[in-house]
């Protein structure tokens, strides 16, 4: 085993019955996250996003025995077995994000948003708290109503919280808009890192043949476009001076990858050099240097990404298992990243796979 010390700057954990049943005020109940048996098939039902298929897709992991160890029974919330299998895969600490509640977003009502946030961010930091070494929870804050958003954070950050997660992307209110100034400047007082992960957009955009036998290609478009989506905010907390006006406002994209971050650092830059006499508000660096002096990204597997290390620096690189997740890295790891890494100095390599997230959720 390495004796490297590694950060996952992107796990998770499956939230549990009893948050929704017990947590909960009885009026949510009904409509919090849970699974349905119809025509044939067991579907995720969550607030304002159309059914998801799951059955399909259990099926599909017969005869794969780390993935079906995941569905059975790995939920992340024992701390003693994830303790366990962050010593078994090499890792020593890890950025921890919701899983069913990442679509918290998709439901049109406020009141439930913040219910649900608030009894998200009281079980996990009391699940978490006494292992504040190990396992840093991130925040769930909706910003569907902004006064209780800026209130969210200041009541987190109280609580011990690093981090908080917003949706990646509010496409009827960009993040370029005046109104969520009061929530940069709370985060930025806070200390707090703003987060903004994948598929937890503001919108539901699963495609309606997810999960179907008969699909038509929507799955396979819509996973490789939510990685893109991580652009857009990059670009409008740039682009609209957020980060110039808070410069002690860090930011991290979560579980888009990173291949995509040298080519849009290079056309920001690009274009404020050939279109200045268009772009408004005038920014005081380049679009570039912002992101290097306060962003990250995060990725499991993009070699595409550390290709690009001369162009974008090592300084905003983060890697992350996904644990546990069928998608990422567990329980290999330590091959994955011995593949990704050949080649990588070894400085570059100990700010990707350690300090850099060491740096911003303040772990020894």
């Amino acid at each position: 085993m390495t004796t490297q010390r590694i950060i996952s700057a992107d796990s998770h954990i499956q939230e549990p019955p009893e948050l929704y049943s017990t947590w909960l005020p009885e009026k949510f109940r009904d409509r919090a996250p849970h699974v349905v048996e119809r025509d044939g098939g067991r579907y995720l039902m969550v607030d304002g996003k159309r059914p998801r298929r799951l059955d399909i897709a259990a099926r599909s992991l017969e005869g794969d025995d780390d993935q079906r160890e995941f569905r059975d029974g790995s939920t992340g919330r024992d701390i003693e077995r994830r303790l366990s299998d962050q010593a078994r895969d090499g890792v020593h600490a890890e950025v921890i994000y919701p899983n069913m509640s990442l679509s918290l977003y998709n439901s049109r009502d406020a009141d439930y948003q913040n219910t649900v946030a608030r009894a998200y961010n009281d079980w996990i930091i009391e699940l978490f708290g006494g292992h504040s070494d190990r396992l840093v929870p991130v925040a769930i804050v909706p910003v569907i109503d902004i006064d209780a958003a800026v209130k969210e954070v200041k009541r987190v950050a109280r609580l011990g919280f690093r981090s908080v997660k917003i949706p990646i992307s509010m496409r009827e209110r960009p993040y370029n808009l005046p109104l969520y100034e009061p929530l940069w400047a709370a985060l930025n007082d806070s200390g707090m890192v703003l987060s903004l992960h994948a598929f937890s957009e503001s919108v539901d955009v699963y495609p309606e043949d997810w999960g179907e036998e008969d699909g038509i290609g929507g799955a396979l478009n819509h996973m490789a476009m939510s990685m893109v989506e991580g652009q857009n905010p990059v670009s409008l907390l740039i682009a609209s001076g957020v980060l110039m006006r808070y410069p002690d406002l860090r930011v991290v994209i979560v579980e888009c990858g990173a291949g995509w971050l040298a080519w849009l650092l290079y056309v920001l830059d690009e274009q404020v050099e050939k279109k200045h006499m268009w772009i408004s508000p005038k920014l005081d660096l380049k679009p570039s240097e912002y992101f290097r002096r306060q962003c990250a990204v995060t990725f499991s597997d993009d070699p595409i990404a550390l290709r690009n290390i001369e162009f974008t620096g090592a300084e905003c690189l983060m890697w992350g298992s996904d644990y546990p997740h069928d998608e990422g890295t567990f329980p290999h790891s330590q091959d994955v990243i011995a593949r990704l890494f050949a080649g990588v100095s070894p400085a570059d390599k100990q700010k990707i796979l350690h300090d850099n997230a060491a740096r911003f959720y303040g772990l020894a």
